[in-house]
């Protein structure tokens, strides 16, 4: 069971800049130079910064339409790219050996570093990493603002508990790589994502999903707010299990925790990708930056 994030946060603006760097030396000439860790800054200190954690086989080019738009409100954007992903080769299998245990070090990291780059921290991430916000929110009390989008507390449209069942099966059977749309393989969008992912990989990211929906039950969430996103029309996810952790954090913190759900979206779960089959960010990014810039105090 994954407990709390080992935290440790960064108390001035240099120091902040330096580790910052300090992640970006990790992107060496195996990563694409659109997937390596970005930060869109003003020079100094904001009072809000914006951490946006990206997908699981994607990288910190999903955002790379969105970001801009955030830091254009006077915002501090830091985009980090996660363990294992952005690699030139899109059918590397370097995410084999991927762990909760890695994605809660990197992300904790980021939002660390975050601390320093100005007042207030709100963390946004979408999929896999739309666990990881809802993880700091129930864990980090530095967290102003948390926002997970399309959140994989159950995979596909099954029940809660069966999905944590197969993902309990997945680690311990054999790591099968599998395409994300066998209709497509290669073809996957986006062009610069991976196009299929190991099941160790999957199962190690619904772990930190299943830490929060056993904790969101029994105590309070830590975060200052939250707001948990969904796309009605997701074929991914069960928006069921992402509904259940939303009552759970509403019952023990009234008053800071908020749900909002897109219904004029198409069949999609990648829905901030500008590259993704069915962008419809004319639509998504509206509604994620004003949740974002209504981070509170």
């Amino acid at each position: 069971m994954l407990g709390a994030p080992q935290s440790n946060p960064v108390r001035s603006y240099d120091e902040a800049t330096q580790r910052v760097r300090a992640m970006q030396a990790l992107d060496d000439d195996t990563i694409l130079p659109e997937a390596g860790t970005k930060l869109y800054d003003h020079g100094g200190p904001t009072p809000l910064v914006a951490v946006l954690l990206h997908g699981l086989t994607n990288h910190p080019g999903q955002y790379r339409d969105f970001a801009p738009q955030v830091h254009a409100q006077g915002v501090t954007v830091f985009v980090p790219r996660l363990p294992e992903q952005g690699d030139k080769n899109r059918m590397t299998t370097r995410l084999a050996k991927l762990t909760a245990e890695d994605l809660l070090k990197s992300a904790s990291e980021a939002v660390d570093i975050a601390q320093g780059l100005g007042e207030r921290v709100v963390v946004l991430g979408i999929s896999t990493s739309g666990l990881l916000c809802a993880y700091f929110a129930q864990f980090r009390a530095d967290v102003a603002r948390s926002i997970p989008v399309n959140s994989v507390f159950a995979m596909l449209h099954f029940p809660y508990f069966v999905s944590r069942v197969i993902a309990s099966l997945a680690l311990h059977l054999p790591n099968l790589w599998m395409w994300w749309d066998p209709r497509v393989k290669m073809q996957e969008l986006p062009a610069t994502g991976y196009p299929r992912f190991p099941t160790h990989a999957l199962a190690q990211c619904l772990r930190i999903g299943d830490a929060v929906y056993d904790a969101a039950r029994r105590v309070s969430m830590l975060a200052r707010s939250a707001v948990m996103v969904t796309n009605k029309f997701d074929p991914a996810v069960n928006n069921a299990a992402s509904r259940s952790v939303t009552r759970a954090w509403q019952r023990h913190t009234p008053g800071r925790v908020a749900s909002y759900q897109f219904t004029n979206l198409p069949v999609n779960h990648d829905i901030i990708d500008p590259q993704n089959s069915k962008p419809r960010t004319d639509l998504v990014y509206p509604v994620l930056l004003s949740l974002i810039m209504q981070t509170p105090a």
